[in-house]
Parts: structure tokens; sequence; C-alpha cells
């Protein structure tokens, strides 16, 4: 047993992933030692994304940090150290930055700090996917790179269907009049769609599409999720769904892209610039519920909160 280490479990694809290891990097600026946990990859990743959950084949979950980013220094955790730490140290609470190693943070409470590191995640977000030439995946960076491109994220697979946290799935309508308002903003928009169901993109968004400039993106499979976040990042615009990967993109942006996004959402965002929340699914009003900042793409300042007292460190 080490008296300075914190050991996090990590879970889930890469916008949760970014989220433990923003915990950890502010455990870190505490002056503690960090490792993670990546039993649960190993116990329930393989094959976690299938045909059960909506998806159309059997994928992986992996731990994916290292290859979204790959310079960013993590540590892994020895698997009987893990588990004597999980034993004797366990912990899940929403201010879990308050305690002192030794400690085992083994939930999903106090995920709070994205904002506090997004420049660090920004500096070393540089996929080896992303310097590759003659590729499909280069072609399609290529294309947003060079136009006035909308990132459209459409969160399927274990959402396709009513779930207790996220509600029933994203509306059509949600994304005609998100698309239809961006358009308004910016006339020559072209969008970009990801999802992991593209077979049903292909099949629902023709139609709400028609006229209009537009890619389906089918380049990666749902097991690669931080290709299509890096994608996504590229775009000058964004508009999200339930899922996490469009809000994500704008933490990972350097244009600071609209984002446009379900109100259902709009805990990580509240104090980022160019957010706008709107209702959606059935009952979804027309009008903006909220808009954070007059609309620009001008890189916005670092983002701290107004107050970091409660959590015993100074971020500079």
């Amino acid at each position: 047993m080490r008296d300075n280490l914190v050991i996090i479990r990590v879970d889930g694809g890469i916008c949760s992933q970014i989220s433990f290891v923003a915990l950890g990097s502010a455990f870190e600026a505490k002056g503690y030692e960090v490792q993670y946990d990546l039993s649960w990859f190993e116990e329930q990743g393989i094959g976690a994304y299938n045909p059960s959950n909506g998806y159309d084949k059997v994928y992986n979950v992996s731990f994916d940090i290292p290859k979204a980013f790959p310079t960013l220094p993590i540590k892994i955790a020895e698997k009987t150290e893990a588990k004597h730490y999980k034993r004797f140290y366990f912990a899940n609470n929403d201010n879990i930055i308050t305690f002192s190693p030794p400690l085992y943070v083994g939930g999903y409470l106090g995920r709070h700090f994205d904002g506090y590191f997004k420049e660090l995640f920004r500096q070393h977000f540089i996929p080896k996917e992303s310097e590759q030439r003659d590729t499909a995946f280069a072609k399609v960076k290529e294309e947003i790179c060079s136009s006035m491109a909308c990132g459209v994220h459409v969160r399927r697979g274990d959402l396709s269907g009513f779930h207790p946290v996220y509600g029933e799935p994203t509306a059509l309508e949600y994304f005609t009049k998100a698309i239809s308002l961006i358009e308004s903003i910016q006339p020559e928009s072209v969008f970009y769609i990801f999802s992991d169901d593209v077979k049903w993109v292909k099949q629902h968004f023709p139609p709400i599409l028609k006229d209009r400039k537009y890619r389906i993106c089918d380049v990666n499979t749902p097991s690669e999720g931080y290709l299509d976040l890096y994608l996504l990042s590229l775009c000058k615009n964004l508009i999200g769904s339930q899922g996490s990967l469009a809000m994500y993109a704008k933490l990972l942006s350097p244009h600071n892209p609209l984002l446009i996004c379900p109100k259902i959402r709009d805990w990580l965002f509240k104090q980022e610039p160019n957010v706008m929340f709107v209702n959606w699914g059935e009952a979804m009003q027309l009008q903006p519920l909220e808009l954070n900042s007059t609309i620009s793409y001008s890189p916005p300042p670092h983002y701290l909160p107004k107050t970091n007292s409660d959590y015993g460190f100074i971020i500079a």
C-alpha cells in the first residue's frame, strides 16, 4: 500500500474515459500519484456493443485514451494492487476530490473536471490516424477542414429505445429543426453525419437533408468512437443528441463551434460559450431555450469555474 496513490476505475466509451482521466488529472494537480484500473474492459468491455444493445454487429469497448491522446502520460494500475485498493479503499462520492489517498475511486460521482483540463486534452488530441494520407479517414478529414462543416452526432445503439437515464431517443424532428437553424446561421454549411447506426441514418436522414450538401460518415465503426470524436472536433458547428460525443467534440475543438444539443444534457457546458440548449422529442419547442453567448468563431478564454475552493486546490 502506498500512501500517495489514487487508483481510478475506468469504464465506458471515449467520452466517459476522458472524464475519468480529467478526474485523475485533478488528483495529480494535488500532488498525488494516479493510476487507472482497466479491469472493466477485460471483464465487460469485450462484446459490450452487440445486437441486444441495438448495434448491428458485436464490437468491443476498449481503453482508447492512448489511441486518442498518444502523448498524454497515463499509468495503468497493476491488477493485484488494484484489487487490494478496491477492497479496502473504495469510495464513490460527489466530493471525491476532497478525499485523500490511499484511495480507490470506483464510481461515476465527482467527475466535474473536464472543463478544467480541456486545454491539456486538446494539446494531446493527435490520434495517429490524423496524420495518415490517402485513406478514407483522411479524405473525410480533408473535406471537413476545407468546408463550413457542421458535424451531426446521432446516438443510437443502446439509446435507440427508451433508456431510464436518457429517456426516449432523440426525435427526427429535433435534427430537422436543428439543421434548419444551423443553415439559417451559416447558409454555406455542409453536414457530416456521424452515428453508431449508419444503416438507420441512411434510411431516415436523406429526406431531412434533401437539397443540402451532406455526407453520412461510415469510415469508422462504433468501437472507434475516438475517431468520430476527432473528426467532429474539426467541424465549425455541431449538433448533438443524447450522447456526449458532440459535447466533447466542442470541448476538444480548436474552433469554438456553436453546439446545439438537447437540454437534457446541459450540465457540462452551462458556462461554455456558444452552446444552445433546446427542448427535444415530441414536445420540442421551435425556439431555443437558452443561448449562452453571441455566435462567433474566435477561441474562447480558458475556462475555470468561478470558485474551486471547495475542491481544495487551485488550477491556473
